[in-house]
């Protein structure tokens, strides 16, 4: 089977492996008017709501037509009966649409074990569900479901062997560069410079359209639409921009180990102030991640963090 991935995501820059599978199933699609209850995995920033965006768009009603595409955020389902009486009655049903669970991890355990049931669907393509005295008829070559998060671990193992996993990448600083361009197409970038913006950003699509639009302030400050390394280095004085994308709580742990030697989680929790679910979570990975710490029993900082802290 031909796979037309440049045909499908033609504006969504990188994440290739994705691309490739969800055009698998798009060409599927074509020939079955079914697709698999997707998954999308990854870290926040990585793009899986555009990518389920531009997914339910290649999704052609049987007019020919464009599906509709519903976004829900799991953590405002509160239960089965706001699910079935606020949004599957009066919106999904007998329809043609793609809903996106975001946040899936999120939902209500009596909507997760309904879920187990109605998706439970072998090689049919609809499915009817009982609750509370009433039917509900699923129709899987007119509904199409995707479910996305950060957490796959939260989900509910059951229901997650139900779903087709798409795993998404960091984009690497090419593609970072490209996606800034495209965010700012009135801008002229020097020599050096959109390599040195991208150093900065910490992997994600979302942090590099957010750049974008910091750069095109800037430039709209300055009457210019020509951005120097001169300029982007003034911009990082500015508005506080740190080598590699760090945040000033990043740098401080740095600064600290750097000072000490080395600390406990609880030690550096007491002396930065901050929670260690925190610290673990939010600054830890990515120092680890850019090899800047290493965890050995205790906190310590690498020899490339004490060049960057010097740097710093």
């Amino acid at each position: 089977m031909k796979n037309n991935s440049d045909k499908y995501f033609p504006d969504l820059i990188g994440q290739h492996s994705v691309k490739k599978k969800l055009s698998f199933y798009l060409n599927a699609f074509k020939k079955t008017s079914q697709s698999p209850f997707l998954l999308m995995a990854g870290a926040k920033g990585l793009g899986k709501t555009e990518f389920a965006k531009a997914f339910s768009k290649n999704l052609h009603n049987e007019d020919g037509s464009k599906r509709t595409f519903l976004e829900l955020n799991c953590s405002s389902i509160k239960n089965n009966q706001a699910f079935f009486d606020q949004i599957f009655l009066p919106i999904i049903a007998n329809q043609e649409i793609t809903i996106l669970f975001d946040e899936c991890h999120a939902l209500p355990k009596d909507l997760t074990m309904a879920f187990l049931t109605i998706f439970n669907t072998e090689s049919k393509s609809k499915k009817t569900f009982t609750w509370d005295e009433s039917n509900f008829e699923f129709d899987f070559t007119k509904q199409t479901f995707i479910f996305a998060t950060t957490e796959t671990d939260k989900i509910f193992p059951p229901l997650k062997d139900r779903l087709t996993s798409v795993d998404f990448e960091p984009y690497n600083e090419a593609e970072l560069a490209e996606i800034i361009k495209i965010c700012t197409p009135d801008v002229s970038f020097g020599l050096g410079c959109i390599d040195s913006i991208a150093s900065t950003i910490r992997g994600n699509a979302r942090s590099a359209v957010k750049r974008s639009k910091e750069i095109a302030l800037y430039c709209g400050a300055n009457e210019s639409n020509n951005f120097s390394l001169d300029n982007f280095n003034d911009l990082c004085d500015n508005v506080g921009i740190l080598p590699l994308g760090l945040s000033n709580t990043e740098k401080q742990i740095l600064q600290t180990l750097k000072k000490f030697g080395s600390a406990t989680l609880t030690g550096l929790s007491a002396k930065l102030g901050l929670s260690k679910t925190a610290l673990q979570r939010d600054h830890e990975l990515y120092l680890l991640n850019k090899n800047l710490i290493e965890i050995d029993g205790k906190r310590k900082i690498t020899g490339e963090g004490r060049k960057l802290c010097e740097a710093l």
